[in-house]
């Protein structure tokens, strides 16, 4: 142990075998050491980000394969979306047909009794995909007679909702008045804007 203190680095070329190998040791575990540092650590961090990047690729690459192994029940609700959708444009009546709507709800009156003080349309509400067409209805009969009416008017081919019901009892013996407003609503073809 003696020998160790006496050696100098300066002579290290005449050192005996087995302090030159440690020293030597030495060395190569300081230059790993530094090399590590500055080059296996951002290589460590690319590594890192790397890892991260594959994960969320995976997690893509499984969120499409659901969606494509969802595909063709997807299509087939979409499908059955549009022919629903076919269905209900199809009882909205068109403006050619407004006349004879119009002409059936007082004919359904009629054959159930009732007598109209009034029935006309009130002025259209447009929205953002369809018209709504209101018509006031004003009408008076016996109360079973009403019920038939307002039943025969929801069985229409045509979509008509009734709102805003005003029932009242009139001077005559069981006759009762009926102020009604019907909504039925037409399809608004979509804008075609120029460029």
């Amino acid at each position: 142990m003696s020998d160790w203190q006496n050696l100098e680095l300066d002579e290290i070329a005449e050192w005996p075998l087995l302090p030159q190998c440690v020293m030597a040791l030495l060395l190569a575990l300081v230059l790993i050491m530094v090399v590590g540092w500055y080059w296996l650590i951002p290589l460590q961090d690319e590594l890192g980000q790397l890892k991260n990047r594959e994960s969320e690729l995976h997690s893509q690459l499984v969120y499409r394969a659901n969606q494509i192994a969802a595909m063709p029940e997807v299509k087939e609700q979409v499908a059955a979306l549009r022919s629903r959708y076919q269905k209900v444009i199809k009882q909205l009546p068109e403006e050619s047909e407004l006349a004879n709507l119009l002409a059936a709800v007082n004919d359904i009156g009629v054959r159930n009794g009732l007598v109209f003080q009034r029935i006309e349309w009130a002025p259209r509400v447009g929205h953002s995909l369809y018209y709504e067409l209101p018509m006031n209805i004003e009408l008076t009969g016996e109360y079973e007679y009403i019920g038939e009416f307002v039943a025969s008017v929801a069985n229409l081919s045509r979509i008509v909702t009734l709102n805003d019901f005003e029932l009242r009892l009139t001077g005559q013996q069981g006759t009762l008045s009926l102020k009604v407003l019907a909504k039925t609503y037409r399809f608004k073809a979509p804008e075609v804007k120029e460029q």
